[in-house]
């Protein structure tokens, strides 16, 4: 048996923990309080969009805390993107399904927030649903997370990621009794204020990492200048969820996470990335 919640809103700052306490004409829903009989969150759905008011480009990922969360905090990347222009500009987002299995407590609070990170794009549009289950949906059965962000400055140039917006010393430490990175969620875009072509990727790797530095692919985006009158069309990048990557680690070891962009320098990449870990 599944239980579905949602939550929703606007993050209007950056690198600020913003609470998603509305369900559209439902502005005062209450506490979003674990169904009775559910003991897992077996996959969060969202999706997120800028406003493209500025020419910049950005980051973003969720929070999901609070009392109902079993096993702690846990952070979700969620979308990338960028604005070549403030001037006009059109898209949309589908919703992505995150399989994880959080162990979840019945009738207590799941609070669920979002941030934008990087640099000021005006506004995000955030949409988050929860599918609680009453058993675990497969695989691991007590995931933990670690999410970092931060923009590349230049191409081909490995740029450590070393924030997670409001917190700007996350942890890096695996968590203890943790064996495995067990699937990895990314988005990656820039402004695209040059013409050419990139691709985006990410390092793994310190002293937690069993068997050498890991290199996972991301995204790709390229940008040629428009006739004169129009409008570039903004880059949107939904969270991609890389499964089964089993990569061993050492639990309470130091993991880093750096990210690449390849090719031409199309602008400022942004890049936000999850790590999920099991036992």
């Amino acid at each position: 048996m599944k239980q579905h919640r949602l939550r929703e809103g606007d993050v209007t700052a950056l690198d600020t923990k913003t609470a998603l306490t509305t369900a559209g004409s439902d502005t005062a829903p209450g506490p979003l309080l674990v169904p009775s009989g559910m003991k897992y969150i077996t996959a969060v759905r969202v999706a997120a969009i800028q406003n493209m008011a500025a020419a910049t480009g950005f980051s973003g990922f969720i929070r999901l805390e609070g009392p109902g969360m079993a096993s702690g905090p846990q952070t979700l990347a969620a979308v990338a993107g960028g604005n070549a222009v403030a001037t006009g500009g059109n898209a949309v987002a589908s919703v992505v399904k995150i399989p994880v299995n959080f162990p979840v407590i019945e009738a207590s609070e799941i609070q669920v927030y979002a941030e934008m990170a990087g640099t000021d794009v005006g506004g995000l549009g955030y949409v988050v649903g929860l599918e609680f289950s009453d058993k675990d949906g497969g695989g691991e059965t007590d995931m933990r997370t670690i999410t970092v962000e931060g923009d590349v400055a230049s191409a081909d140039t490995r740029t450590a990621l070393l924030t997670q917006g409001s917190v700007t010393s996350p942890s890096l430490i695996v968590p203890a009794g943790y064996t495995k990175i067990v699937k990895i969620i990314a988005a990656a875009a820039s402004e695209g204020l040059a013409d050419g072509k990139q691709t985006y990727f990410l390092r793994i790797g310190g002293n937690a990492v069993q068997g050498g530095e890991q290199l996972i692919p991301i995204s790709a985006a390229g940008r040629i200048a428009v006739q004169s009158g129009s409008d570039a069309a903004p880059q949107v990048c939904p969270a991609t969820v890389i499964e089964d990557v089993e990569i061993p680690v050492s639990g309470s070891d130091t993991i880093s996470i750096w990210a690449e962009g390849a090719g031409d320098d199309t602008g400022t990449p942004h890049v936000v990335a999850t790590l999920v870990f099991g036992k």
